[in-house]
């Protein structure tokens, strides 16, 4: 029992000691390349003008992007109602109501 203790805690840590700085070095140019797109994105100007994709005006790409929002919140309310069954009719009484 006790080797396999010892055995697990080595492993452990030469995986530490291989792994931990090349995780480092890997967040070091994650943070670098934040900085970058972060810079671009400022250069760029307005929100307006970022959105825009090539070949896309700054106004489709607004459009677009509110359809999307506008289709995501359908989507949402589509599954608030089934989930709260909300879309199938009540069996309160048997009678139809106008």
């Amino acid at each position: 029992m006790k080797n396999w203790l010892v055995s697990i805690l080595l492993g452990a840590a030469l995986i530490l000691v291989v792994l931990g700085p090349v995780g480092c070095g890997v967040i070091g140019k994650a943070d670098d390349i934040a900085e970058q797109t972060a810079a671009d994105v400022m250069k760029m100007g307005p929100d307006r003008e970022a959105t825009a994709q090539m070949g896309e005006t700054a106004d489709e790409g607004h459009r677009r992007h509110v359809r999307n929002h506008r289709l995501n919140r359908q989507a949402m309310m589509e599954d608030i109602d089934t989930l709260f069954h909300l879309d199938q009719p009540s069996r309160m009484t048997e009678r139809a109501i106008p």
